[in-house]
């Protein structure tokens, strides 16, 4: 498997555990309470009394809720930057190549091909330091009678020979579509590493 790594701050950006399972409570108790102290922390100067255990409780529901099926995910991150917000997870996936398409694969990593759309997607080159030339798509869905987005970055690594591709999804547009920079952001803080230590 090839990680992703990132040098985002890690009292905004929460790695969500995908291995733990229901035998590991006190795994993940210990995780979602870390997780609540470190939010807590972080935005004390908006929250005079945070409810530690409330917050312990929406990190916990979130690591039961996860890895989402319909999202396939190697990892899952949590943006936790905003106080009022529910942490908004991003999924980090490689996916190997099916053929020497690069172009038109991209297209596909990224969601730019899927059927139905409730509008065109909106396609635009994304470069990062780390990973280089990519693309970002931002795309609008219908889903159980409400309307759907999510932001998918996408690049060809020539290093590891895979597609690297980042992934949110969110029924909040208003919220998700003023906070892109915060992903874009992200997205060009990560990295692929096939050896971590």
């Amino acid at each position: 498997m090839i990680f992703y790594e990132t040098d985002a701050d890690p009292t905004e950006w929460f790695l969500l555990p995908l291995h733990w399972n229901a035998t590991d409570v006190e795994k993940i108790e210990q995780w979602a309470a870390d997780c609540a102290e470190i939010s807590a922390r972080r935005h004390r100067g908006w929250w005079k009394r945070p409810d530690k255990k409330a917050l312990t409780a929406r990190y916990r529901l979130l690591q039961e809720a996860h890895p989402n099926p319909r999202v396939p995910a190697d990892q899952v991150f949590l943006y936790g930057g905003e106080p009022r917000q529910v942490p908004q997870p991003v999924y980090a996936l490689t996916v190997h190549p099916d053929g020497e398409y690069r172009e038109a694969d991209l297209l596909k990593v990224v969601q730019a091909t899927e059927e139905h759309p409730v509008r065109p997607p909106e396609i635009a080159p994304f470069h990062s330091d780390r990973l280089g030339d990519g693309i970002r798509c931002v795309r609008y869905f219908g889903s159980d009678n409400r309307l759907g987005v999510s932001v998918n970055y996408g690049w060809w690594s020539e290093h590891h020979q895979v597609y690297a591709t980042l992934r949110s999804v969110s029924g909040d547009l208003g919220w998700f579509l003023a906070h892109l920079d915060v992903f874009d952001a992200f997205a060009r803080s990560v990295r692929l590493n096939a050896n971590p230590e």
